[in-house]
């Protein structure tokens, strides 16, 4: 039971994604972001706190790739959750004690029966104070903000809409092309020849996506180029290649500085990739502009905390608690 309590504060973070940085102090930092300082303290604990939950699920935490790979996708975690926090407060996001408090007393009612004490028994076992706790969730609502602000407030971004069909060879690609040329229906082509069965459904018809912004989701950079080189009403000559395979590219329409919103139905397909992958996205690109210093042998294998190793100690007695 004492497990299952600790895993239910877990989820609030791991679930979603967002790890709590706590209090920044400049001794034993293990990596900058922007000059903001991430400690080995927070690291530990969130790094101990994600040992747990391979534990839960069976893995062998003792072993070194394991701990690798839980360090290691922990602080590239924080380093992301960093920027995007960095992000919030630049446009003027905040989040009041009063807001955290308000979430965490509908999280003891909702999740432990109305019980504070079994709250804090929980944080204590996933190897937090109470204080790291609020600080975390502070940081989770915050980011739960910026979510909304990039979806209640779109960037301005260039659109197209296109169909296309897609072929394993250069051969296949250019035997339609010649069809097309001749007069051949794209869309009956699609179905009939594309490898791209969702799309081909349809006429191979993809619908609108962006091919600029921060925070919209993007086709491969080899097809977006394709179809930039495109009027409107025209198809590929020549076949674009991409990781998928050789595409033939129909360019439907071509829009410039798009409100997304004056037209969500229309434009649904871009608005939908920041609904789902906003943060990512913009987490992305903003780290390409970022000064990141990572300060920790990253190759050096991190001991187990003791609490994982017990986990998997107990799991393997046979006695399970996931039932």
């Amino acid at each position: 039971m004492k497990k299952k309590l600790a895993l239910l504060v877990l989820g609030v973070f791991l679930v979603s994604g967002l790890f709590g940085c706590g209090n920044k102090v400049p001794e034993g930092t293990v990596a900058t972001v922007n000059g903001e300082p991430i400690s080995q303290e927070e690291l530990d604990i969130n790094y101990n706190q994600f040992l747990q939950l391979y534990a839960f699920y069976g893995f062998d935490v003792t072993q070194d790739d394991i701990k690798l790979e839980a360090r290691n996708t922990m602080l590239d975690n924080m380093i992301t959750q960093e920027l995007l926090l960095q992000e919030a407060e630049k446009r003027g996001l905040s989040v009041s004690d009063e807001e955290v408090e308000e979430d965490i007393q509908s999280m003891v009612t909702n999740q432990y029966g109305g019980s504070q004490a079994d709250l804090e028994e929980a944080v204590q076992q996933a190897g937090m104070t109470m204080d790291f706790f609020k600080d975390a969730k502070k940081e989770e609502l915050l980011l739960t903000k910026l979510q909304t602000e990039l979806v209640n407030n779109p960037e301005t971004v260039d659109v197209i809409k296109a169909s296309h069909i897609l072929v394993d060879t250069e051969e296949e690609a250019n035997e339609i092309i010649a069809q097309l040329d001749g007069g051949a229906d794209f869309a009956a082509l699609a179905q009939e020849k594309s490898t791209d069965t969702g799309s081909a459904a349809n006429g191979g018809e993809l619908g609108y996506f962006a091919v600029n912004g921060a925070t919209t989701s993007k086709m491969v950079d080899a097809f977006s180029q394709g179809a930039q080189a495109l009027e409107a009403g025209e198809y590929s000559k020549t076949p674009v290649q991409s990781e998928f395979g050789y595409h033939i590219i129909l360019v439907e329409d071509k829009q410039s500085d798009v409100n997304l919103l004056e037209d969500s139905e229309k434009y649904q397909s871009v608005l939908q990739g920041i609904y789902s992958y906003g943060l990512q996205n913009l987490a992305a690109s903003l780290e390409e502009d970022a000064d990141i210093e990572i300060l920790i042998d990253t190759n050096a294998v991190p001991e187990s905390p003791d609490n994982a190793t017990a986990e998997t100690e107990t799991d393997s007695s046979g006695e399970s608690e996931q039932q």
